[in-house]
This record gives C-alpha cells, sequence and structure tokens, in this order.
C-alpha cells in the first residue's frame, strides 16, 4: 500500500524521467529503494501511464484513484492548464477503455469530472453526450425535413423536462438541442469549415458554449457555437473579447483576429 504522502514523491521521480533528466533504469531504482515499490509497478508507472498520461494519449494499465488524483493535480501545478486538459484526454480513453472491460470505474470518473468542473470546462470530453448526440442526429436526419427540424428544436428549447423522446427512446434534451443545432449547421466549425471524419464516415465537431454553461448559458442556437476541437480550446482559453452579441450574429477578437459569425439557422 502506497503511502498518500508519497504521492509527490513518485510523481517528481516520474516527471525526471520524463524529462529525461535521469534515465529509466534510475528512476524504477528510486522508487523502489525509497518508497518500497514492487519492480514491475515501477516500470508500469515510469514507462507506461506516466508519459502517455503527460502526452494525452491512451493508456490500458491503471492506479489506485488516489494516485491518479494526485498526479493530475502536480500536472495543473508543474506544467499548467493546457498540459491538464491533455492528460484529462488521455484519462477519458483510459476510462472508457476500462469500461469496455466491465469495471465502470465510478471513482475515477467522479475524479475527471471535478477536473472538467474546476477548469470550467463544457462538457465537450463526454463521450456519452456525443453518442446521444449521433444517435439523435442519424435519426432526425433521415426522418425530418429541415422545416421540421426546426419545429423540433423550437418544441425542445420550450420544453421543461431533462428527458425528451426520439424514435420511442429517451435522451437528455439538452442533446437533442445540440444535435439539431449540429444538423442545422452541417457539422463544420463556424471558423474554420472543418470537421473530425469519424471510423463509421460521420463528422464530428463540438459545440461550445458563448456564455459558459456554469454562469447559466443556455442550450439555445444563440449560445452555440460549432467549433473543431482546436478551434474550441481557443475559444475556451486565448485571449476573447466579444465586441457584439446579438440572437443572429457574434463579433469577437480571438487572439489578434476578429470573428464576425452568424447564429442563425435559417
Amino acid at each position: 500500500m502506497i503511502n498518500p504522502n508519497s504521492n509527490r514523491t513518485i510523481f517528481n521521480i516520474s516527471k525526471e524521467v520524463y524529462e529525461q533528466k535521469i534515465s529509466k533504469s534510475e528512476g524504477v531504482n528510486q522508487l523502489v529503494e525509497e518508497l518500497n515499490f514492487n519492480r514491475g509497478s515501477a516500470q508500469m508507472i515510469i514507462g507506461q501511464i506516466f508519459p502517455r498520461l503527460l502526452d494525452g494519449e491512451k493508456f490500458t494499465r491503471t492506479l489506485n484513484i488516489d494516485l491518479f488524483d494526485s498526479f493530475l493535480k502536480f500536472i495543473q501545478e508543474d506544467y499548467g492548464n493546457e498540459r491538464l486538459i491533455k492528460s484529462l484526454n488521455a484519462l477519458k480513453m483510459h476510462i472508457d477503455y476500462i469500461k469496455q472491460k466491465g469495471d465502470s470505474k465510478i471513482g475515477l470518473r467522479k475524479v475527471y469530472q471535478r477536473y472538467i468542473d474546476n477548469l470550467n470546462l463544457d462538457e465537450d470530453f463526454s463521450r456519452e453526450d456525443e453518442e446521444e448526440q449521433e444517435e439523435i442526429s442519424d435519426y432526425l436526419k433521415k426522418n425530418k425535413t429541415k422545416k421540421d427540424l426546426l419545429n423540433e428544436l423550437d418544441k425542445a428549447e420550450n420544453d421543461d423536462s431533462e428527458k425528451v423522446t426520439v424514435n420511442h427512446r429517451q435522451y437528455k434534451r439538452n442533446n437533442k438541442i445540440i444535435a439539431l443545432i449540429k444538423i442545422l449547421r452541417n457539422f463544420e466549425c463556424q471558423i474554420c469549415g472543418y470537421y473530425v471524419k469519424k471510423r463509421n464516415g460521420g463528422k464530428y465537431i463540438e459545440a461550445a458554449h458563448i456564455r459558459p454553461k456554469h454562469k447559466q448559458g443556455p442550450e439555445k442556437p444563440e449560445n452555440i457555437l460549432l467549433l473543431c476541437p482546436n478551434h474550441h480550446k481557443e475559444f475556451d482559453f486565448g485571449e476573447l473579447t466579444i465586441k457584439n452579441h446579438t440572437n443572429e450574429n457574434i463579433e469577437f477578437h480571438l487572439n489578434g483576429e476578429l470573428y464576425n459569425l452568424s447564429l442563425k439557422l435559417e
């Protein structure tokens, strides 16, 4: 059992290996000798989990929840929020992988969500919401006209219930609204026109809230921009000044560039 007070030492040794200040074997030996680590566990942390966590890459081996929590805390302290976001992406992929193996990792998901909330990020990381939006979109695109879609959006916006029914299945109301906006704006980034092509041929695009959700920003077309992942992160963390924002249009400076985007759907 690892003493929680040793988590910073584990992080520091792993960090020195990652930054090539000491060799991998030196780092493993330090964990074994200083903290009485099992050699295999030390090699797993230093050689597999830690570098992939920092680089935002998927990893399959796991740690106890407390150590993951400490690693995220120290990554934010030592590297800042941009690296933390990359690490959260890696952790989300790990959680999804473990879930497929039958372990829901509820405690780890709570740690992940806490960091997302503390960063005041919209839930664009949520795979479950993305899957719901994709299911809704697939059905509506095949079965509804543009006029129908606009009517569906109006009904969803004015519905106070948390859940709505689409094709005899229940979904989060907000996911239906986002799905409708994505269809009506053709799943394309409103800044650059690009999107991420999925393996199944579909388009991946993210919904950015102009007024953030944590400031009661609503799920309405006038508060939603569709952005590719890069422009979404720039919108969240770049130097942003909104000059004008109406129900039909938004004009803003972002990192020195001026953008004037329509929010209309017709």
